[in-house]
Parts: C-alpha cells; structure tokens; sequence
C-alpha cells in the first residue's frame, strides 16, 4: 500500500504540474506565439506524470487508485489540449 505522505506528495507536485501547464496553455492561445521551450516542458512533465500515476497505482489501496485515477483524468485532459491547440498553431501558423 502506498503511504499517505507518498500520496500526498504525488498529488501536491502533479497539481502543480497541471497548474503549470493551463498558464502555459493560456499564455500561447493567448498570444497567438509558437510552441516554446517551457509549452514543451510542461507537456513533458504532464506526460511523466502520468507515469507516476501509473507507477503509484500498483502499490496503491482501491480508494487511493480512484483518487489517482480522477488526478489522471485532469492530466490527461489538460495534455489533451495541448496537444490539440500544438497541432491548431502549428497548422495556422
């Protein structure tokens, strides 16, 4: 079973990744710019993060799994975008 502090740091550092990514998500549909370093970089740390979820999972109870599952649906949908509006940008540019 993973340990409530093991948890709770996971949740904490993906949060902030998550939080990262929307500003930087926000900043480029903004501003119209092309995909820059730190766009890349935190699609690089929502992609590991996902793993970390999944690394978690095994080692997690059921209610722990459901409370990395939900964090691994915001994930994904924050990557989803910015996958979405890379291509939009990069199509119109």
């Amino acid at each position: 079973m993973a340990t409530r502090d093991s948890m709770e740091r996971l949740i904490t550092e993906i949060k902030e990744k998550i939080d990262t990514a929307k500003k930087e998500l926000d900043e480029t549909n903004r501003n119209g710019y092309d995909v820059d370093y730190d766009y890349t970089n935190a699609q690089t740390d929502l992609e590991q993060a996902e793993a970390e979820i999944e690394q978690m999972k095994l080692s997690a109870n059921h209610q722990q799994r459901e409370q990395l599952h939900r964090l691994h649906l915001q994930v994904s949908q924050v990557l989803n975008d910015m996958y979405l509006d890379e291509v939009d940008l990069n199509e119109y540019s």
